[in-house]
């Protein structure tokens, strides 16, 4: 899976994020697994601290829906998606 920085090559980071969040088709993490809400809208957040353990994470996430790895800098956010 490939993973879409929005930072150039140079200025990249792979540590230190906040977490990651998806605001597509009310998909949002429930204890241990991803679950549809029926609102439409709604966002979910998970902590996640790096780009590694963001790879991993996706791996069990719903096929085709976009996650962002927020950063605490502006601009250096990672997007992702789904792999399962």
């Amino acid at each position: 899976m490939k993973l879409k920085y929005e930072a150039i090559k140079q200025n990249r980071v792979n540590h230190k994020f906040m977490g990651f969040t998806t605001f597509e088709n009310g998909w949002w993490f429930n204890k241990d697994k991803w679950e549809q809400n029926a609102k439409a809208g709604c966002s979910s957040y998970q902590d996640c601290r790096t780009v590694k353990a963001f790879r991993r994470k996706l791996k069990s996430a719903p096929k085709g829906v976009e996650f962002v790895l927020v950063s605490r800098w502006v601009g250096r956010d990672v997007i992702g998606f789904g792999g399962l």
